[in-house]
């Protein structure tokens, strides 16, 4: 039987959560410029980026020097809640894992600024692949980019 494995993590960041939730719901395609190192390309293939169904190719490195392509699908959209899931369609990463999708929810914070909390659920293709550990560092170092580059905006 398939395993489900997940995993989190929480980034606490200065722009307001509204701000944060925005520039990801309405600009992704803007992190080749906030994080150029990481994100060489973003492109809206299907859709228009901001809503269910939407397709975005994307080529990132993880670990220099490899760049990697993915595709993934807007499969849900919460702007109540301020959340986004994705589902990885296509790309280097299903090599390895049966299914890898990944959710971000941004909430208020009492004291000003806001927590963003990356949630990521996989499957693994074999018992020997490894948990997408760096994958989740990479989120965490974006989200601390993109609050640098909202501040400064």
């Amino acid at each position: 039987m398939a395993q489900i494995h997940r995993l989190q993590v929480e980034t606490e960041v200065k722009s307001s959560a509204a701000k944060f939730y925005n520039m990801v719901r309405n600009n992704m395609p803007d992190l080749t410029k906030v994080f150029p190192e990481c994100y060489k390309n973003i492109e809206v293939v299907e859709g228009n980026g901001r809503s269910v169904g939407s397709v975005m190719l994307w080529k990132y490195v993880v670990v220099s020097p490899k760049v990697l392509a993915t595709k993934e699908k807007i499969e849900v959209i919460d702007d109540k809640s301020r959340s986004i899931t994705y589902k990885v369609i296509e790309g280097e990463i299903m090599d390895i894992y049966r299914s890898f999708s990944l959710k971000i929810q941004v909430y208020e914070k009492s004291g000003g600024g806001s927590l963003v909390k990356w949630f990521v659920e996989f499957e693994k293709a074999n018992d020997a692949v490894p948990s997408p550990n760096h994958f989740m560092n990479l989120l965490d170092m974006a989200s601390k980019k993109l609050d640098a580059y909202l501040i400064k905006a």
